[in-house]
């Protein structure tokens, strides 16, 4: 058994290989203990990369060790609507919370001011990235605007986001636009609110879009992703299996398509996905008044939850109304039929 201020001693000791990060303006520095968990992050961030300064926003510490054993009264957080995996367990403390992923094991300290991660890292890196992006996320939200689970897409400032149930493939349509030359805004959460004169600002995160091996072989930008050898294990798959195959790939937008990754645009349009892939109906883009379908507003909707603690003390559960208000001030569109990724990319690009 070990304790939360043996892990925060640890952290004082041994995590003190800086790299610094710079998100539009906000600075972050990440210390650990590892040169192997470090430059995977450089290698992810490479676009990110800040200049060493004392003038950071926000510390994050990570320390690479065996996944700890800590005592306290652990409670299990329940799933989102929709989902049935447990895959957090929450212990309270005086100063804040942490928080143990049951799948591998890392645990995130939020504890005042101090953000540490620690546990088997270099096995998770992607779970470092998302803790070091939700601090980016929390400063965005917590002020003011709401969360939007997301994909935004930008051309100049002109914005487009684009949301729906998961499954229906908001980041394939997201990399059918990139292909087309737009720029990526975020693949999965956006931060939106009003600007004067009624318009929209959305503000994203540096996390690239996870892809499906069904979007790595229908895009040949992504094919180079995967091995030839999943490749063709992919093409040989039935069209349904490879749909649900739980295999995913980060696409770096900007060596495949040659494209930016800028974090912040007007949202001037927002596309929600609900077309079915098991229809023959033609793909149809078709304007829609937000007022009148609050169901597939509420796909669009996030609540901040515990990764974000300063956002959930404002927003403690996500609730519609704000985003029908919102997504009034922008033109507001559906994709019906069935599913065409390239004829819905198509049809936006009309718009354009």
């Amino acid at each position: 058994m070990t304790t939360v201020a043996d892990v925060l001693g640890q952290a004082d000791v041994s995590a003190n290989l800086p790299i610094y990060l710079d998100f539009d303006g906000y600075t972050i520095k990440f210390v650990s203990n590892s040169q192997t968990l470090n430059a995977e992050l450089k290698d992810y961030y490479k676009h990110f990369l800040g200049a060493e300064t004392d003038a950071i926003d926000c510390l994050v510490e990570g320390v690479q060790s065996a996944a700890p054993d800590i005592e306290g009264d652990w409670q299990v957080k329940q799933p989102d609507p929709g989902k049935t995996k447990i895959k957090e367990h929450i212990l309270k403390t005086d100063d804040g919370k942490v928080v143990r992923k049951v799948l591998t094991g890392v645990h995130l300290f939020f504890l005042g001011s101090r953000r540490v991660c620690t546990g088997p890292l270099e096995d998770n890196p992607n779970q470092v990235v998302n803790f070091i992006n939700n601090m980016f996320l929390d400063y965005l939200l917590a002020p003011a605007g709401q969360l939007f689970h997301a994909a935004g897409v930008c051309r100049g400032d002109f914005g487009i986001g684009m949301a729906g149930q998961s499954g229906k493939g908001k980041s394939t349509l997201a990399l059918r636009l990139l292909q087309r030359g737009l720029d990526l805004v975020s693949n999965d959460r956006l931060v939106v609110f009003p600007e004067a004169g009624n318009a929209l600002h959305m503000h994203g995160i540096p996390k690239y879009p996870r892809i499906n091996p069904g979007t790595v072989i229908n895009q040949p930008e992504l094919r180079n992703i995967a091995t030839a050898e999943n490749i063709a294990r992919y093409e040989a798959m039935p069209i349904d299996e490879l749909w649900d195959l739980e295999e995913k790939y980060d696409a770096f937008v900007e060596d495949a398509f040659g494209v930016k990754f800028k974090l912040g645009a007007t949202m001037n349009m927002f596309v929600a996905l609900d077309w079915d892939r098991n229809s023959d109906a033609s793909t149809v883009l078709e304007k829609r008044d937000p007022v009148d379908c609050p169901a597939l507003v509420e796909t669009i909707m996030k609540t901040p939850g515990v990764m974000l603690p300063a956002s959930s003390d404002r927003i403690p559960s996500a609730v519609v109304e704000p985003y029908i208000e919102l997504l009034g001030h922008c033109d507001f569109y559906a994709l019906t039929g069935g599913v065409d990724f390239d004829s819905g990319a198509d049809q936006v690009m009309a718009l354009l």
